[in-house]
């Protein structure tokens, strides 16, 4: 969408070196250096494995010590910072085994590297040198009859393994019944029963969403009645042939739930319920996960989804209305926070194995019950902090948003904001020889608006007991080396990094082009203003 503008910033080389760019960028008016800014200097010296091999580590880095991990989901936004949080606070652990499939010609390991290649990874390239060569790639596909693994690698899993992290799923909301009951159901099936072939396994996580039963309005750490039976579905799913036929029904079998991808996600818990028995399995339900806190940098992100979205879409200057209830609560957790709580709840079950019987233990990380805030305070929280400080220099126009709950009011907006700007001035870049794109870009959003409005105008009673359990038995010093006490997080400081975050590593504007984007930014400010 918005990103669509963007596309060329990473083909941008700058012409000044680095210390000409702080100059042009750090002045008394704008004081803040970005990178000092998101912690790209605060970096610890490099160390080796020799380093640690005689220290004692806190509880939780002495349960992954000498551990072998299998994640699922690992190249997806979740999996990545998992990776990489590992990786550099547990530097004793064994080895991690990543299922990928090849993608787009690439072979697994092309795409394993190219994971390595995200600037997430920047802190512990400078930190822990050689952190990858305690990493390999599965070749597998989540969604193919036992995980497409090969004999010799299950048997390797199945002889090897002690943590499995089962993060792996199709996030799209408007994904095909079929493709989203495969990857979201079955695949998490197939993993259940993969681990129970892995004969050193401590604990098993598997990683749902907050959402998962949207269709209830308060939602406790416990399961909750799907609405069909997984297994008839999986069967209604394999009997039908004709893709068209499922498209028409799937609105009658979501009853309830708001698109496949929290539907099937329902049905997976339920399969987890049912078909877990002996693993020392738990289920991890994170609500909207948005950028990096403090961890390994802030204000990391790789994606556009939920409100980080509308925010890039407001900064560029090509969203200018949305279908969302801005005094609602909206229930957002920093991804380098709850990936610090996954870590240690897979220690939590491993310590609960015997009790776990056939009811996992479930923990909701939410933040809306111990540190609301409403998503009209978010937005201005990042706005302040954002702008005129860190505009993209591929803004068209300055910051105009007029949210509203109201549909028909929506309608008639972005039908004067966006559909009747979005056609002229696609005609005006056709008669000068340019590219229109504002329309293809407004159908998008107009697309992933009614996708998002179920929960933009809806907020949820959620319970994290658990959670907070969770915390408050964690030691001293893993509280501070896993930090993910939500109620002590702040938003404000959140904010501070969020926009610059976004510049960097989402919509990728190199440094150089800050000067100029503060520049146009003022002066497309005089033009909606004077």
């Amino acid at each position: 969408m918005a990103l669509d503008l963007c596309r060329d910033n990473e083909l941008k080389k700058p012409k000044k070196t680095y210390d000409e760019i702080m100059k042009d960028i750090v002045t008394k008016e704008f004081p803040l250096d970005p990178l000092q800014l998101i912690g790209e200097k605060s970096f610890d010296d490099p160390t080796t494995l020799v380093d640690f091999e005689n220290q004692e580590g806190s509880n939780v880095q002495e349960f992954y010590k000498n551990a072998t991990i299998f994640i699922t989901g690992g190249t997806g936004f979740m999996g990545k910072m998992l990776i990489e949080k590992l990786s550099r606070t547990c530097p004793q652990l064994k080895h991690i085994y990543l299922l990928i499939r090849n993608k787009k010609g690439k072979a697994v390991n092309e795409r394993i590297d190219a994971i390595f290649e995200d600037r997430l990874f920047k802190r512990i390239k400078h930190e822990r040198p050689k952190f990858y060569h305690k990493i390999s790639a599965i070749a597998g596909d989540i969604s193919l009859p036992g995980l497409g693994i090969s004999p010799s690698d299950r048997q390797l899993l199945a002889e090897q393994v002690n943590i499995v992290f089962h993060a792996a799923a199709t996030i799209r909301f408007d994904e095909h019944i079929r493709t989203a009951i495969d990857i979201n159901v079955l695949g998490t099936r197939e993993i259940i029963k993969l681990s129970k072939e892995m004969t050193r396994l401590k604990a098993c996580m598997y990683v749902s969403t907050a959402y998962a039963n949207c269709a209830f309005d308060k939602i406790d750490e416990k399961f909750y009645e799907a609405p069909f039976s997984y297994d008839g579905v999986i069967s209604l799913v394999a009997s039908t042939n004709d893709d068209k036929k499922l498209e028409n029904i799937t609105p009658s079998l979501l009853s309830g739930w708001p698109n496949t991808y929290t539907f099937t996600k329902s049905l997976a818990e339920d399969l987890v319920k049912n078909e877990s028995a002996g693993l020392p399995i738990g289920i991890f339900r994170p609500s909207v996960v948005i950028s990096t806190y403090n961890e390994p940098v802030r204000g990391w992100i790789d994606n556009v989804y939920g409100p980080i979205g509308m925010i890039v879409g407001v900064g560029t200057g090509v969203l200018h209305t949305h279908h969302c209830d801005v005094t609602k609560i909206i229930d957002l957790v920093p991804v380098d926070l709850v990936v610090n709580a996954l870590i240690c709840s897979a220690y939590k079950v491993s310590k609960i194995t015997p009790a776990i019987e056939k009811n996992p233990p479930i923990f909701n990380y939410v933040s809306s019950k111990q540190n609301p805030i409403i998503l009209e305070k978010f937005f201005t929280t990042v706005k302040e902090y954002g702008l005129p400080n860190w505009p993209t220099i591929n803004a068209i126009w300055y910051y105009s948003f007029v949210p509203t709950s109201n549909p028909y009011l929506y309608s008639l907006l972005f039908l004067l904001l966006h559909t009747i700007p979005g056609y002229f001035i696609d005609f005006l870049a056709q008669m000068t020889g340019k590219k229109p794109m504002l329309t293809k870009i407004y159908k998008k959003i107009k697309k992933a608006n009614a996708a998002l409005s179920f929960f933009a105008n809806k907020q949820w009673d959620f319970n994290d007991d658990n959670t907070r359990s969770l915390w408050n038995e964690m030691s001293e010093a893993d509280q501070k080396l896993f930090f993910f006490d939500i109620k002590e997080m702040s938003w404000d400081y959140y904010a501070r990094a969020c926009a610059i975050g976004l510049r960097l590593y989402l919509v990728k504007d190199d440094l150089h082009t800050l000067k100029n984007a503060r520049i146009k930014w003022e002066r497309l400010r005089k033009h909606t203003y004077y």
